[in-house]
């Protein structure tokens, strides 16, 4: 007798093949501003032998290979293809991690690429997919006791982005709680001790740039003489300046129509959640950090996808399938529909300058939906970007192999 074929196992593969047009199409119009210069620090280290970190006084080593490895040989479409699998595969080792007694893997899937900014923003070339991707390897090993393949993949994870340290180091010290109480550290001094020799290697050309010093780190309320103006390219450490734009862009991730359904079971959420679970202390944990450091710095939407991922966890393991179900439909409309509630001000109104809202005007209004407004709209950052790639501009607006341009430059 056949077997039937799950319709969400159906769903999911097309939502796959849909982010994978979408990587591909996009080609090196990237979600993020800063992709292109994680392919300039590969560039810098083939071409000059010279490490140049990605983000100017730091980088992130991992994804800087392998964009730039990727993009050099293959060209920005593949690297595009690359990030938005292994996000696509991050789904499936969170659910492994913390859902493994659930047996609705598909549904979960469906669940989160059904969120129309998690989907879209991970379908391009950029550090957030990659580091997630190995968070969420380095959990799952954790979580079924493979203390030594989880320290080195949590030290892979450090160099994917630094700031990911967050959801490990205390993450580690949670699930160690009973053995702590009882006396016994050696499991948590061992998987710190891994940890931190792993993610150190990876950054060694970067402490010999600074002269092994830590004056690059700006950590606000911490580095003597901070002004505490900004944290990495975000708004003044104020509250009338980080609440807004923390409360908006929490509330478009969540989502616009979503946000509703989610307010109406967040009460029977709390209601049934287990909070002396170990598992489910540490997903609290990760929601609470994230949106805290979002706070400090509410700029791109992708630093709080751990934040929404984890909140999926929790709605995906105490409530029923009706009201999951209901879940993603909203996602799904966000696709097509969207409402703005105000109408914001920016003070450059050239593509290629960064965005900075100036001010907003309460104005409600519908208009296209995220991913029917990707697929229609004509703005295109390619040739932004391509003014800071030198001889490789030309493959690089079109997307191929950077490498060829060395053939043409010869």
């Amino acid at each position: 007798m056949i077997k039937k074929i799950d319709n969400n196992l159906i769903l999911s593969l097309v939502l796959i093949l849909f982010g994978i047009f979408i990587a591909y199409n996009r080609s090196s119009n990237f979600a993020d501003n800063d992709s292109y210069s994680l392919i300039n620090a590969y560039l810098s280290l083939i071409d000059e032998d010279t490490y140049k970190p990605s983000r100017g006084a730091y980088g992130h080593p991992i994804p800087e290979i392998l964009i730039g490895f990727l993009s050099f040989h293959f060209g920005t479409k593949i690297s595009n293809i690359f990030c938005f699998l292994l996000f696509s595969l991050s789904i499936i080792f969170f659910y492994k991690s913390f859902l493994k007694e659930n047996k609705n893997l598909y549904l979960f899937f469906l669940l989160v690429l059904s969120n129309s900014y998690l989907f879209l923003e991970n379908a391009s070339s950029v550090d957030y997919p990659i580091a997630l991707f190995f968070l969420s390897i380095g959990y799952y090993f954790l979580v079924n006791r493979k203390y030594l393949l989880s320290s080195i993949i949590f030290g892979i994870t450090i160099a994917s982005r630094v700031n990911f340290l967050i959801f490990i180091y205390p993450v580690l010290i949670i699930f160690f709680l009973n053995e702590i109480k009882d006396k016994k550290i050696k499991n948590l001094i061992f998987s710190f001790l891994i940890t931190t020799i792993v993610g150190l290697l990876f950054y060694y050309r970067l402490f010999d740039l600074h002269n092994f010093s830590l004056d690059f780190l700006e950590i606000p309320f911490i580095k003597e003489n901070n002004n505490n103006s900004g944290w990495y390219g975000g708004p003044k450490l104020e509250f009338s300046s980080l609440f807004p734009r923390f409360i908006y862009k929490t509330y478009l991730l969540i989502g616009i129509f979503s946000v509703f359904i989610f307010l109406i079971f967040l009460k029977d959420l709390i209601y049934k959640i287990q909070f002396k679970e170990i598992i489910n202390i540490i997903l609290i944990f990760i929601i609470s950090i994230n949106l805290l450091l979002f706070f400090l710095s509410p700029t791109k939407i992708l630093l709080i996808n751990p934040f929404i991922i984890v909140t999926y966890i929790l709605i995906f393991k105490y409530l029923d399938k009706k009201k999951i179900y209901f879940l993603i439909i909203f996602n799904l409309i966000q696709w097509f529909v969207f409402y703005d509630v105000a109408t914001i001000k920016y003070k450059e109104k050239d593509i290629c300058a960064a965005k900075q809202a100036i001010g907003y005007n309460f104005n409600f209004s519908f208009k296209k939906g995220v991913i029917l407004e990707y697929l229609t709209n004509k703005k295109d950052m390619t040739e932004c970007y391509s003014e800071h790639m030198g001889i490789y501009s030309e493959n690089f607006k079109k997307g191929k192999p950077l490498k060829f341009s060395r053939q043409t430059a010869g």
